[in-house]
């Protein structure tokens, strides 16, 4: 039986939700703030924290960053709060959690990313092979395209790739993040004015043009159309126990620019990309991964390294400079040819 803590600071709340998670089938502990939860988290072991944000001693995203520094298996991290500006949404995007509730909780949707992030938290391996036969197909796309893999940890990242990326306007950059949409349309207008870049939440259809952003759009996977280099959405099922998932993008993308297609998978919690990855090198495209090291959750890289897709290795603080350097002589390539 999956253990749960859930760590809220308003009683009926509390126990409302203990209530349908006893119902659901899981073990249900209550602490009453974050002080009280590191408590329970240095005596017994968890495998999901449900935390409000708003509480007194030790707030929700406190806890969060303690966790992941101090608590080891870190549980599945789930903030769980009522945003009323972009400010606040942005700051609970960045704080270190896995997943995301909105106040008031819509039970059926806590019970779906419940289930859900608990198998992205012990998903096995995804069978790849471990060597990849390379062929190079013929397409000669307009523009080169990077498409992105990120989850936890992700946004940070990515701001950062962005604020300090060269070269800007030599490929067009997809990314799959994952979150709730109405964390990544906030994401998308501060990115947008941070990067400097064109950022699309992507639409039913839209043309991809170099030195651009697009952002799958919550719960709709993305994929590149081969005859019209259009990003469109997928209503798809869930990968990898997301939606959005990279594995989409990433079979897409290789499909539609071969060699000219770099594939950057950077820190996540679950196996998301990897499979896409290993469909990007087969075409001879590029595979760059943040190193784990320097991953707030690492397991996402981790699982290119570990299945043996040749890949190149970053960490966070060279990861602009390594997909500006990889883009440059790509681009004067299909320049050339």
């Amino acid at each position: 039986m999956k253990k749960i803590l859930i760590v809220e600071d308003e009683l009926v709340g509390a126990l409302l939700l203990k209530r349908v998670l006893m119902k659901g089938g899981y073990e249900v502990v209550l602490a009453n703030n974050g002080s009280e939860a590191i408590e329970h988290l240095r005596k017994e072991k968890f495998d999901a924290v449900l935390t409000d944000w708003m509480m007194p001693h030790t707030d929700g995203i406190e806890l969060i960053k303690h966790i992941r520094k101090k608590i080891r298996p870190i549980p599945f991290l789930v903030l769980i709060t009522a945003l009323a500006s972009d400010t606040a949404k942005q700051y609970a995007l960045e704080s270190g959690a896995d997943d995301f509730l909105a106040k008031p909780v819509d039970i059926d949707d806590l019970l779906s990313r419940l289930r859900d992030g608990l198998e992205r938290h012990t998903q096995d391996s995804p069978v790849v092979p471990v060597s990849i036969v390379t062929r190079e197909i013929d397409v000669k796309p307009p523009h080169v395209c990077v498409a992105i893999a990120s989850s936890t940890g992700g946004p940070p990242t990515l701001m950062h790739i962005f604020k300090n990326l060269e070269w800007k306007n030599n490929a067009a950059y997809l990314i799959v993040q994952h979150g709730p949409a109405w964390m990544l349309e906030t994401y998308s207008d501060r990115l947008r004015k941070e990067s400097g870049m064109p950022v699309h939440l992507v639409p039913s259809r839209l043309a991809i043009e170099p030195g651009a952003i697009y952002l799958a759009p919550g719960d709709k996977h993305i994929r590149v159309d081969r005859d019209s280099y259009h990003v469109i959405l997928d209503n798809g099922p869930k990968e990898n126990f997301v939606r959005p998932s990279a594995e989409p993008l990433f079979r897409s993308a290789a499909d539609a620019y071969g060699k000219y297609c770099i594939g950057v998978v950077l820190t996540g919690l679950g196996r998301d990309g990897a499979q896409g990855a290993a469909k990007i090198a087969s075409v001879k495209g590029t595979i760059i991964v943040q190193d784990p090291a320097t991953c707030i959750a690492p397991s996402m890289p981790n699982t290119v390294i570990e299945s043996g897709i040749p890949h190149r290795k970053v960490p966070y603080d060279d990861l602009p400079k390594a997909i500006s350097e990889t883009v440059f002589p790509i681009a004067a390539a299909l320049k050339r040819s």
